[in-house]
């Protein structure tokens, strides 16, 4: 089956006007949306690509190139599925009203529609894997999902103009964990298993063994002589009891060494 082509459309440029927080004095300066947009993209490229898919980026760059540009090139490339990522704002204060959470947007008429079930997909594992207040599927006669010949989802992530979710968008684990719900739910809408990101093995050898642990060395070792060996899963588990069945294998395997010198 050939692969599918999704556009990530990374919303804003860097120097849109009006497009950030008010000031955070913690900070001493105001975050930039396409902060956060272009890092959810840049994650969401990356488990996409994992889980199978082609990627196409419609704003490679930190130009806030046109919406028609966008658009028109997704079309170009016949693309299967256009993503959208945003931030959103309210009043742009933090003093006045205070809304939270994630919408995500489809065409108007469309929510019973392949887009609708795509937004749906998207916007349950949202709301099970970032905890935020879930503002629904709205619809609205945004560039991006009108002038598309493909399905096409927009997604607002938090609130720029709330003090908490604000502080979320330089967040890399937030931003992170926004990405990996996106494309759990690409993932479920065209029926493709989704694919996590394989944890970083440690020089130990085994998943719970950090070098600092006092018997990692020790641990080493013992891989390395045949002595000792882990589980399928790299795991070593050293805080687990060792059986009596274990510790004759691990006798016989030190027996046979000895006796090959």
């Amino acid at each position: 089956m050939a692969k599918k082509l999704i556009a990530l459309d990374d919303g804003h440029g860097m120097a849109t006007a009006g497009k950030r927080t008010p000031y955070i004095p913690e900070l001493g300066r105001a975050i930039k949306e396409n902060e956060f947009n272009r890092a959810v993209v840049k994650f969401l490229k990356k488990e996409l690509e994992r889980c199978g898919f082609d990627t196409l980026l419609v704003a490679p760059t930190d130009k806030d190139v046109p919406l028609k540009e966008r658009t028109d090139l997704a079309n170009r490339k016949k693309a299967d599925a256009y993503i959208a990522v945003h931030y959103n704002a309210f009043d742009g204060s933090f003093q006045g009203a205070d809304p939270s959470g994630i919408e995500v947007y489809v065409y108007p008429g469309y929510k019973n529609k392949p887009a609708g079930k795509l937004a749906a997909a998207i916007a349950k594992h949202l709301k099970q894997g970032t905890q935020q207040n879930f503002r629904g599927i709205k619809e609205a006669n945004f560039h991006v999902l009108r002038e598309t010949d493909m399905i096409a989802v927009l997604t607002e992530n938090g609130y720029m103009d709330n003090k908490r979710e604000a502080l979320l968008m330089i967040d890399p684990l937030f931003q992170k964990e926004v990405a990996i719900e996106h494309a759990k739910g690409i993932c479920e809408y065209f029926n493709v298993k989704y694919v996590p990101e394989e944890k970083e093995i440690p020089s130990t050898g085994f998943l719970d063994v950090p070098l600092n642990a006092y018997y990692a060395k020790d641990i080493m070792r013992a891989k390395a002589l045949g002595i000792l060996n882990g589980y399928p899963d790299r795991t070593y588990r050293p805080e687990q009891p060792m059986k009596r069945g274990d510790l004759a294998i691990a006798l016989m395997n030190l027996y046979d060494k000895l006796n090959k010198k």
